[in-house]
């Protein structure tokens, strides 16, 4: 029951974590935009530098950081691929999203096999204990076994909330990696590369 205690706890750290951070993400993500994508129609370069290096923890900022420092470089191979560029790392910040979703997804797997270990080591222990008395019949081991078997049951309580936290953040990880594209993509076409305004 250890292991399976510190599984729970685990569990329900990474769902409180990721909720929370999912929350606020998306919230970030729509404010950024709105006002970066403000800044680039009236062209004020130097505003949406400030405004990234203030908003440094947002995906979209590092994206935009990338966009300008390429776009706006002297050398030409860097202004040439500046979308490319962005695309890697936008690929990097992808994988922000599914951070600590892998634990959930062990933790969905490995809990019933764990409870149900458990429940194997209690009863061997309960015949175990019958030989060790010399009597024998059901009602002797029944009690044992009866507690081993909460055992199993925890294991698939835990892997139960594992597996489903794990879809859903699945899911809303998937939600918001569509969001940063749709929104990189947007920024992107109202860069200028040709622009000969430099940021402040």
């Amino acid at each position: 029951m250890v292991p399976l205690i510190l599984c729970s706890l685990i569990t329900w750290g990474v769902i409180i974590e990721r909720f929370l951070s999912y929350n606020k993400l998306v919230k970030k993500l729509k404010e950024f935009h709105s006002e970066a994508l403000n800044l680039l129609l009236r062209k004020d370069l130097g505003a949406l530098k400030d405004l990234c290096q203030r908003e440094a923890a947002v995906p979209t900022s590092h994206l935009l950081r990338v966009a300008l420092d390429r776009i706006y470089s002297n050398d030409s191979r860097l202004r040439d691929h500046w979308a490319s560029a962005v695309e890697r790392s936008r690929q990097v910040q992808n994988l922000n999203f599914r951070q600590n979703l892998w634990v959930l997804g062990t933790i969905g797997s490995a809990s019933p096999f764990i409870g149900l270990f458990g429940t194997v080591v209690g009863i061997l222990k309960a015949f175990h204990d019958m030989a060790k008395t010399g009597s024998g019949g059901f009602a002797v081991v029944a009690n044992a076994i009866s507690e081993s078997l909460i055992a199993t049951a925890a294991g698939i309580i835990v892997a139960v909330i594992a597996v489903l936290a794990y879809n859903a953040f699945q899911t809303r990880a998937n939600r918001l990696i569509l969001l940063l594209k749709i929104h990189t993509e947007e920024l992107g076409e109202m860069l200028n590369p040709g622009s000969s305004q430099t940021p402040e």
